[in-house]
């Protein structure tokens, strides 16, 4: 490369060393700017061109402080932010391990290399459990298939009891794909299975062998639970265990110590009164099935009123549990 070329790349070699190897705590000087350049790309830089060309990475609007030396003040993403990132990867159970360690190399890379000393718990990825699987490509394929309106195929799967996945049944879904949300740190696709009226939610990861297909989808004020549209923050609300049907107006009793995990699961958009000093009546437009569930986990502080179904429904199972403990 000739030596004007070379000098039009200054620019690029000054705001990669910045990026990798400056920050508050480690400030660079020009003679250390020409030495990372020097180890890192083999090229000899003036040293009249440093301070030029980071006036104009300046002018261009990078926050590069010249204080004891020069670092980069704001990156994209702050280091607080990026290990938030990468903890959620780390504790996703459904990103294949593969990928996981592809996408956090990524974000490690977009800080310091000082940063990457103080995320060691990475290393960990190939001891925590990622299962492996298409996520990644199916959740672009139903994205592909959300924005163009079109309906997809696919086959949905569950364990046996030697933990492998096998089709539900022998013929694909035909799905009408409205949105993809997280849940319990797990991706749904939320839909309509076409030959149906109300909505259907499907865990991605247990999505295999997708279809975009020719039809476009069903419109979705079509679909039952959706008249009104798809309003994605009050469905998840009232679906928190993604079950599918009609919500419906649940009436609990609560103990003091459970209004918390009300809150948690259920949101602010319910209604709690005062019963007694220990004890608050709590309503909230829920799916009744998931509700049941979670009457279940939090047993001990929480019991079902109303409607009369549910509380039978939640009455029986509890009942079965019991009786496998009650020897």
């Amino acid at each position: 490369m000739s030596a004007g070329n070379i000098k039009k790349l200054y620019i690029l070699y000054i705001l990669n060393v910045l990026k990798k190897y400056s920050d508050y705590e480690h400030r660079l000087t020009q003679k250390d700017i020409i030495s990372h350049i020097r180890t890192d790309y083999g090229v000899e830089c003036e040293r009249k061109a440093i301070a030029r060309n980071i006036g104009d990475l300046i002018d261009f609007g990078y926050d590069i402080e010249q204080d004891g030396g020069y670092y980069l003040a704001q990156r994209e993403f702050e280091d607080s932010e990026l290990r938030l990132l990468i903890d959620s990867v780390l504790s996703s159970k459904y990103i294949p391990a593969a990928q996981a360690k592809t996408l956090i190399k990524k974000l490690i890379n977009q800080s310091s290399d000082y940063f990457s000393k103080q995320v060691k718990h990475f290393s960990n990825i190939d001891r925590m459990e990622h299962n492996p699987s298409q996520l990644f490509y199916t959740i672009e394929i139903l994205s592909e298939a959300i924005d163009k309106k079109k309906k997809v195929s696919f086959f949905y799967n569950k364990y046996d009891e030697k933990m492998q996945l096998h089709h539900t049944k022998n013929e694909p879904h035909l799905v009408n794909p409205y949105q993809i949300a997280i849940a319990n740190g797990r991706y749904y696709l939320i839909g309509n299975i076409d030959k149906m009226s109300n909505a259907a939610h499907f865990r991605v990861e247990r999505i295999s062998d997708v279809i975009i297909e020719k039809d476009s989808v069903k419109p979705i004020n079509e679909v039952e639970e959706f008249r009104n549209g798809l309003d994605l923050p009050k469905h998840m609300a009232e679906h928190i265990y993604m079950f599918s049907g009609k919500s419906d107006l649940v009436k609990l009793r609560v103990t003091k110590a459970g209004i918390n995990d009300c809150i948690d699961w259920l949101g602010k958009d319910i209604h709690i009164s005062k019963e007694s000093e220990d004890t608050f009546i709590v309503e909230v437009l829920a799916n009744p099935e998931a509700m049941k569930y979670w009457a279940i986990q939090f047993g001990t502080n929480v019991e079902l009123l109303k409607p009369d179904y549910l509380r039978d429904d939640t009455a029986k199972l509890a009942a079965r549990i019991y009786a496998k403990y009650s020897d």
